[in-house]
């Protein structure tokens, strides 16, 4: 139950996050931290050879994640409550954990590589973050309301797929019809 409430927390501020930018609760990094995230991510820049920038995309990555910690538990937290749910044998817990990592860590660690590799010739626009925020908001959703009202659903691969696929029709369709606002005094 408290994963589901959290889960609904998480929703709500992403999908607020869409309507009402820079107003009000968020999970996204704050302006204030940004400034010290950018001087490490020129650092990284500038540490010239592959291993030590590896080294440093890493250490940013954990940094950056600290600051949207609920954001990024958000999907992990509702993976490992169905895996309690589930009744199987401790080596089972320990392969079904393998998979998320290569379902779910090893495309972040990928996509890490590639910012690294192209320094982030392209950047993310706002309009762009905020479909994404919808996104997220619109699966951790969906999730929370699964594991609030019917749990065994998440053992279900096709039942988790399908709130996967209408979080992201209803996050498209969402974004095509509303136009999101920005809070007072952002330009």
């Amino acid at each position: 139950m408290i994963a589901g409430l959290l889960a609904l927390l998480v929703a709500t501020l992403n999908i607020k996050d869409y309507f009402w930018f820079k107003a009000g609760p968020s999970l996204s990094i704050p302006e204030s931290a940004k400034p010290g995230l950018f001087r490490r991510m020129r650092e990284v820049v500038a540490a010239g050879s592959m291993g030590p920038m590896l080294a440093s995309t890493v250490l940013l990555a954990v940094v950056a994640n600290s600051y949207e910690l609920l954001c990024t538990a958000g999907f992990p937290m509702v993976y490992t409550r169905a895996l309690t749910l589930a009744e199987l044998e401790s080596w089972q817990y320990y392969a079904w954990l393998a998979m998320y990592n290569v379902i779910y860590v090893l495309p972040l660690l990928a996509i890490v590589i590639v910012f690294a590799r192209t320094m982030g010739a392209r950047k993310l626009t706002e309009s762009e973050g905020r479909v994404l925020k919808l996104v997220s908001g619109f699966m951790m959703l969906g999730f929370g309301l699964v594991l609030l009202l019917a749990p065994n659903l998440l053992t279900n691969a096709l039942a988790s797929i399908a709130v996967l696929a209408v979080s992201v029709v209803v996050a498209v369709l969402v974004a095509r019809v509303r136009t999101p606002r920005t809070a007072p005094g952002t330009p």
